[in-house]
């Protein structure tokens, strides 16, 4: 079944604490779909990781091992007790192991699971995390799964059945899909629906088989899956077409596409919108005043721009720009809350530039609201033809991304066409291609600063050049296809391992080893 990106579950958010959203809220997100597959009390939890992908570096050092525990232990991703999840599990007796040990996979963040419960309860779980706070569990006791967070999941495992998909969507509410596999003399029927399924359809499903197992959860993303749905258009080519018709811009675009994704109204989509814009505008605040985390590199810089303003070159935007996004990846760096946009590491650039200009340029909140509308727009493209996991694509995939995003919102906020606000999208993007990650002590802080600071100059850039009427030359859909192809020969070291680049420097590697991360990680 074809997920299709959605606005809020893949683009603007997760909301979360932590320094990676591939990493911290994704691991909530698979902690808290493992704890609803079991009934009884989680006494032992193992997580193995390989030494070739990109967890075996990180899963302290970006937070993987508290929020697989947090998770477990019924947390959100903004849960302010995440830093002390493991401490909390093991005063309730659970047993805690996490291992790196060679094993075959196709994708660098896959976690390898084991749960044991005092009902007698085990389990075996592969989950992955695919980008900005995005999952997808694999396999669920040796049976091949496929499960992203935006249904009601119901998997009975046992013996016979002899049953037709139009069966199970005349007896089954809300039925969106249905796979039956055999494995081992063994029969996995497993449930894909839009609500939970009522106890007198349940009873009807366990006389049409032996089971042996039953497990069920719900949903762990913001915006709900729908069955197949027939999207409104599929490229950028196709939604400037249909715009086009109806005199209508980038941000008219993204109210309709998130509101036919999510099955709300286009009022509800634009409240999520005002909401994640009040995190961001505070997150702002938050880190002009000053922030303090004992584990990290960098202390407070953002309030420096301001004292020290009578030295800097240019007016007052390129200040503010800075101002912002250092003020906005510190507030992540200090375990705060804040808006992956659209990721953890790219969360300055979007927001930081986005509200800058906006007070630049005396815009309306409206005004703000509508550009970040219009930047989910273009990542749902990024989403959907691309990636933006680091740890594929390099860091291109997450403060590239995060600028071409920024690009088509700048465009948006002045009042530029669709055509335009598409066009400054594929500029950024072109500038980016091939970027690194190479984060040292395989945290999210160094360069990673730097980096957002650079993508949000570069949509600033790429805006005018757009609003200007410079040529694009290549759309935005072939733009996104190359980009794509780009990430994916970036050498692994260069991946967010810390194997390679700034983090393997002298200055990279004791500041890795001052920190904690040992060298052998790093």
């Amino acid at each position: 079944m074809k997920e299709h990106a959605s606005i809020f579950n893949d683009v603007l958010g997760p909301v979360m604490i932590g320094p990676s959203s591939s990493h911290t809220a994704a691991s909530v997100r698979i902690g808290r779909a493992l704890r609803q597959m079991v009934a009884g009390k989680i006494t032992y939890f193992q997580a193995d990781f390989d030494p070739a992908g990109s967890l075996a570096a990180s899963y302290i050092t970006q937070c993987s091992d508290i929020g697989l525990v947090g998770g477990l232990l019924g947390m959100d991703p903004t849960d302010s007790r995440l830093t002390n999840a493991i401490e909390i599990a093991e005063d309730g007796g659970m047993e805690i192991i996490f291992r790196i040990i060679p094993y075959e996979n196709e994708h660098p963040n896959t976690y390898k699971m084991t749960i044991k419960t005092d009902l007698g309860e085990e389990l075996a779980v592969v989950a992955l995390s695919v980008g900005g706070g995005m999952i997808e569990i694999t396999e669920i006791n040796h049976f091949a799964v496929e499960v992203t967070g935006g249904f009601y999941e119901t998997l009975l495992f046992g013996e016979a059945l002899n049953l037709t998909e139009a069966d199970f969507a005349e007896k089954i509410s809300k039925f969106c899909s249905v796979v039956i596999k055999e494995q081992s003399e063994k029969t996995l029927l497993h449930l894909k629906t839009q609500q939970i399924i009522p106890e007198n359809e349940i009873a009807w499903l366990n006389q049409q088989m032996t089971v042996d197992r039953f497990i069920a959860f719900d949903p762990v993303l913001p915006i709900m899956s729908q069955k197949e749905p027939k999207m409104l258009f599929s490229t950028a080519e196709e939604m400037i077409a249909l715009a086009k018709k109806e005199d209508l811009d980038l941000a008219d675009m993204a109210l309709r596409y998130e509101s036919h994704r999510g099955s709300i109204s286009e009022e509800e989509v634009y409240q999520k919108a005002e909401a994640i814009l009040e995190i961001m505008s505070n997150g702002i605040k938050v880190g002009l005043a000053g922030t303090s985390y004992e584990d990290r590199m960098l202390g407070s810089q953002a309030p420096k721009i301001r004292a020290n303003r009578d030295k800097l070159i240019g007016d007052d935007l390129p200040a503010k720009i800075i101002e912002n996004i250092s003020a906005l990846m510190e507030v992540k760096s200090s375990m705060q809350v804040f808006v992956a946009a659209p990721t953890a590491g790219s969360c300055g650039a979007l927001p930081g530039t986005l509200i800058a200009v906006g007070d630049y340029q005396k815009k309306s909140h409206d005004d703000l609201v509508r550009g970040l509308l219009a930047a989910g727009m273009i990542g749902v493209f990024i989403a959907e033809y691309a990636t933006f996991a680091a740890e594929v694509a390099g860091c291109q995939a997450e403060c590239g991304a995060g600028s071409g995003m920024t690009a088509g919102a700048l465009v948006q906020l002045m009042g530029g066409t669709i055509e335009e606000a598409v066009d400054a999208a594929s500029m950024a993007l072109q500038n980016v291609f091939g970027m690194v990650c190479d984060p040292i002590g395989v945290r999210v802080e160094v360069p990673c600063l730097g980096k957002n600071m650079m993508c949000g100059m570069n949509a600033l850039g790429a805006a005018n050049m757009s609003l200007a009427g410079y040529a694009v030359v290549i759309p935005l859909d072939e733009t996104i296809d190359s980009f794509n192809k780009v990430g994916r020969m970036i050498p692994p070291k260069l991946r967010c391992t810390g194997h390679a680049g700034l983090a393997q420097t002298k200055s990279g590697l004791a500041i890795a080893e001052h920190l904690g991360c040992p060298l052998d990680c790093c």
